[in-house]
């Protein structure tokens, strides 16, 4: 087996262990909130970016979820770590769904 030379020891002797909660308050972005969805005939993935007052101010268009989260965090759109990560799990859906071709929906967790 190849040795990694960049790969160091972790030192375990002092670290905390937490349990994910099942239970989480959802805060509003400040900054607005995105609509996705996939387009089937151009093999595309669609995120508009709207303003909380619901206005559409912005499109991204893409084939896959990184390069599209890579365009929303350099325009700055999300605010908040909780929503990053949200928008990251649902073009990660929607990128899958686009290959497989199978039916996405927002918000819809199977």
């Amino acid at each position: 087996m190849k040795k990694i030379h960049w790969l160091k020891k972790i030192d375990k002797s002092n670290y905390d262990t937490s349990s994910a909660k099942t239970n989480h308050q959802w805060n509003r972005d400040p900054v607005g909130y995105f609509l996705i969805k996939i387009d089937d005939k151009d093999k595309l993935i669609r995120i508009g970016f709207c303003t909380n007052d619901n206005i559409l101010n912005h499109e991204i268009v893409g084939k896959n979820a990184e390069d599209i989260y890579y365009e929303v965090l350099s325009r700055n759109l999300v605010s908040l770590m909780e929503h990053a990560a949200y928008i990251g799990k649902e073009l990660t859906r929607a990128e899958v769904a686009l290959k497989n071709g199978t039916e996405y929906v927002q918000d819809l967790d199977q």
